[in-house]
């Protein structure tokens, strides 16, 4: 028998094998909620659940309710509209002024120390609510929000107020939200900032700093909840502290691992019987040893 068809032999086995399951590290699985996909470095947060272990960053878990991915950010609720994994980006809506003609911002967003950051793509809106006093120079208000028909609230792009007036003394509340650029027409604040709100804003995430070592074995980064560290969670289903293992492999199983993301490893290889006769070695598949054994060619 030749050795190539030997080899043939043994990737039929590795296929059937690796058909018994999807993925050697389950807690790292893709979910989807709608149409957002929730995988690495998100994960889905039960919120029935302690979470106490988890593939992902952390405070990164997406919540699922009625089809709608949401994330926490600071206590606050967001709906997360898209997840771009090719450019690591993330579209949020402020699930209070979501589907509001006149959306009242509640409060500014915190990242806290959270691997988050701004995009390019936003600016920032600043409103001013219940102003006490009026600028001395007429500047429009946002009517939609004047009920009782006394105190204006206005709205400027941020660090683009009108000088000579003390906005913060002379309006009770001060809020600073995100929108897109492309959404926001400046000639028309007061009566398009409520479409910009409800498209939401982008958001750009950073690899966590001590996952780095982590990504960098191919592993994906987790967290313990209850031991307060973090966790490497390997594609041959083992679970590190720091990084996954690098593991021995033999010429022809170095080049099948490498291209299918190690679903199996090869160890203790070597020769049963007489010289070149039958080949055997243990596979490790998903955390369960097999014995294999089959023929190769006989050298004369």
């Amino acid at each position: 028998m030749s050795q190539f068809f030997s080899y043939l032999l043994i990737l039929s086995f590795f296929f059937f094998i690796n058909s018994l399951g999807t993925n050697s590290t389950p807690l790292c699985q893709s979910h989807y909620c709608g149409s957002v996909i929730i995988r690495y470095p998100f994960w889905v947060h039960n919120e029935s659940a302690s979470d106490q272990l988890y593939c992902g960053y952390k405070g990164f878990g997406v919540m699922c309710k009625n089809d709608e991915a949401v994330l926490e950010l600071s206590g606050d609720r967001y709906y997360v509209k898209d997840i771009n994994y090719a450019d690591y980006t993330l579209t949020l809506v402020n699930i209070d002024v979501s589907n509001q003609m006149c959306p009242r911002a509640r409060h500014s967003v915190s990242l806290e120390t959270l691997p988050l950051k701004y995009s390019s793509m936003d600016l920032n809106l600043i409103f001013y609510f219940n102003c006490t006093s009026d600028p001395p120079i007429t500047v429009p208000y946002i009517r939609c929000l004047n009920i009782n028909g006394r105190n204006r609230s206005y709205v400027f792009v941020e660090n683009h107020e009108m000088e000579g007036f003390d906005w913060s003394k002379n309006c009770e509340e001060t809020v600073v939200v995100a929108v897109t650029q492309s959404q926001i027409n400046e000639g028309n604040l007061t009566g398009g900032f409520g479409a910009a709100m409800n498209d939401g804003f982008v958001l750009d995430w950073e690899r966590v700093k001590d996952c780095g070592t982590c990504e960098s074995s191919e592993g994906y980064c987790g967290y313990n909840a209850t031991a307060e560290e973090f966790l490497c969670f390997c594609n041959d289903g083992s679970t590190h502290s720091n990084s996954c293992k690098a593991s021995n492999c033999y010429g022809f199983y170095c080049g099948f691992n490498a291209s299918f993301g190690n679903a199996f490893r090869l160890s203790n290889v070597g020769f049963d019987g007489p010289p070149t006769v039958y080949t055997a070695g243990l596979v490790t598949v998903r955390g369960i040893v097999y014995y294999i054994k089959w023929p190769t060619f006989i050298r004369q």
